[in-house]
C-alpha cells in the first residue's frame, strides 16, 4: 500500500491520475486534488493501475453518488460528479486530444445535453450467474448483481425487477426498447429449452417478442421506434442508437448539412436512419450495411416512410466500396469504433466528395482518421453529443469540407 498520495489530473477514461517511482498510476473512483493511500492492482513497465483504499480528504466537486452499485459495476465511470461536471469532462477530453494531435478547430467547441441524463438507456447487456442478474465488474468476471440501472429507462428496469420470471439459471440478457416502452429480449444460454413463464411476464411487461438461443419463440424479432417523425423497423440485431433524445438531435444535425438535391453515399448505415434522414433532401442516397437484417430493415423503412430515392446494399464497407462505380457529392459516415479501414480511406482520399458528415462514438479512432483527412479537408463544423451521459463515453459529429 501507499500512503498520502495526491491525484493530479483525470485521465480519459475518468481514472485519477498519480505518479509513484516516476511511472504513471490510474486510480478509479479518484478525482484530482484528493489525497489517498492506494493498492497497486496491475503493474506494467510504464504504468500502473489502482485502487484507493482510504481518503484523506476528498475533492470538493465529488458528489455522492445515487447508484449503490458505483464504482464497482463497471458500467459508469462519472458518477461521482455532477451531471454538468461530466460535460466540463468530456469537453476538455476534446481540447486536450484536438490539441495534442493538432486537430485544427478555430471555434468553440459545442456539446449538446442529454435531455434526460439518467434512464436515457434503450439497450442494456446483462449478465445472468448462477441466477443472479447483473453487470460483470470492470475487467473481471466477476458479478455485480443489480436491482435497477440508474442509466436504464424504466421499461428496462421493470424487466430486471421481473428477471426471474425467464427462469435462468446462466445466460447473457439484452433487453431493448422503445419509446413506446415495448420489449424484445434477446437470449443466449447454455441451457436449450425456454421455462418462460410468459403469462406472468407480460403482465408485467409490454413484451413483443423474445429471441432464444437465435431462434424467435415468442412474438416478432424486430420492435417499432418512431424518432423525428420518421418510423423505424429494427431487427434483434441491428443496431440503433441507445439514446432516443440525441437521436433525434444527431437528426437535426444530419438535416442542417444536407443540400437539397445533392447525392449522398451512406456508409455503416445501419437500418437506414441517416440515409433516411438525409433522403428528405437529397436527390439520391447509397446506403451500405454489412448486417442482412439491417439491410432488410432499411428497405422497409424506406416504404414504411414513403421513401423511393434510397438504395441499399448488403456487404462489408471495405470490401465493397472498392467495386462501387459512383459520382456522389456527400458522404454520411458512422462506422463501428475501430473507425475507418485502410480501404475505406483510401476510396475517400481517391473520390473526395465535397462534403463528408462524420459520426463517431470513439474519440481516438475519429483522432485518427481526421488527421489522415485533414491533407485533403478542413473541420468546418465538431459537436460532442451526450450520447452516454455519465460514462467516458461521447459522440462526435464532424463537418468535413473539401479544401
Amino acid at each position: 500500500m501507499y500512503s498520502n498520495i495526491l491525484i493530479t489530473n483525470l485521465d480519459n477514461f475518468g481514472r485519477g491520475i498519480s505518479y509513484l517511482n516516476n511511472k504513471i498510476v490510474f486510480v478509479e473512483n479518484a478525482l484530482p486534488g484528493e489525497i489517498v493511500d492506494l493498492k497497486i492492482t496491475l503493474e506494467k513497465k510504464k504504468y500502473a493501475e489502482a485502487k484507493v483504499i482510504k481518503y484523506h480528504n476528498q475533492s470538493n466537486f465529488r458528489i455522492k453518488s445515487a447508484c449503490p452499485y458505483f464504482p464497482k459495476c463497471g458500467g459508469c465511470n462519472l458518477l461521482f460528479y455532477s451531471y454538468e461536471n461530466t460535460l466540463n469532462f468530456k469537453l476538455n477530453k476534446v481540447k486536450a486530444l484536438f490539441t495534442k494531435n493538432k486537430i485544427s478547430y478555430d471555434k468553440d467547441l459545442e456539446i449538446i445535453k442529454n435531455s434526460h441524463p439518467l434512464n436515457y438507456r434503450h439497450k442494456l447487456n446483462l449478465k445472468i450467474v448462477n441466477e443472479q442478474i447483473g453487470f460483470y465488474e470492470e475487467k473481471s468476471h466477476h458479478l455485480i448483481p443489480i436491482k435497477e440501472c440508474l442509466l436504464a429507462s424504466p421499461s428496462l428496469n421493470k424487466v430486471i425487477q421481473n428477471y426471474h420470471l425467464l427462469n435462468l439459471k446462466d445466460a447473457e440478457l439484452t433487453i431493448r426498447t422503445n419509446t413506446n416502452a415495448e420489449i424484445l429480449l434477446i437470449i443466449n444460454t447454455p441451457e436449450k429449452t425456454p421455462h418462460i413463464a410468459f403469462d406472468k411476464l407480460k403482465s408485467q411487461i409490454k413484451l413483443v417478442g423474445v429471441v432464444y438461443n437465435n431462434k424467435t419463440i415468442y412474438g416478432n424479432n424486430f420492435y417499432y421506434e418512431r424518432l423525428g417523425g420518421f418510423l423505424f423497423k429494427v431487427s434483434f440485431d441491428s443496431f440503433f442508437q441507445v439514446n432516443p433524445y440525441i437521436t433525434t438531435e444527431l437528426f437535426k444535425l444530419i438535416k442542417t448539412h444536407i443540400k437539397e438535391g445533392s447525392t449522398v453515399l451512406d456508409l455503416y448505415s445501419g437500418v437506414g436512419t441517416l440515409g433516411i434522414v438525409a433522403s428528405s433532401l437529397a436527390q439520391t442516397v447509397y446506403s451500405v450495411e454489412i448486417v442482412q437484417n439491417a439491410v432488410l430493415n432499411g428497405n422497409f423503412n424506406a416504404k414504411l416512410n414513403k421513401i423511393n430515392n434510397i438504395k441499399f446494399m448488403l456487404g462489408d464497407v471495405g470490401n465493397i466500396i472498392p467495386k462501387l462505380n459512383l459520382d456522389f457529392d456527400t458522404l454520411i459516415l458512422d462506422p463501428p469504433r475501430k473507425g475507418l479501414d485502410k480501404n475505406t480511406s483510401t476510396f475517400i482520399t481517391t473520390k473526395l466528395p465535397k462534403t463528408i458528415i462524420y459520426i463517431s462514438c470513439d474519440l481516438n479512432t475519429l483522432i485518427r482518421d481526421l488527421k489522415l483527412l485533414s491533407s485533403f479537408y478542413e473541420l468546418k463544423e465538431y459537436k460532442i453529443l451526450d450520447m452516454f451521459s455519465y460514462t467516458y463515453h461521447l459522440e462526435s459529429f464532424c463537418l468535413l469540407k473539401l479544401l
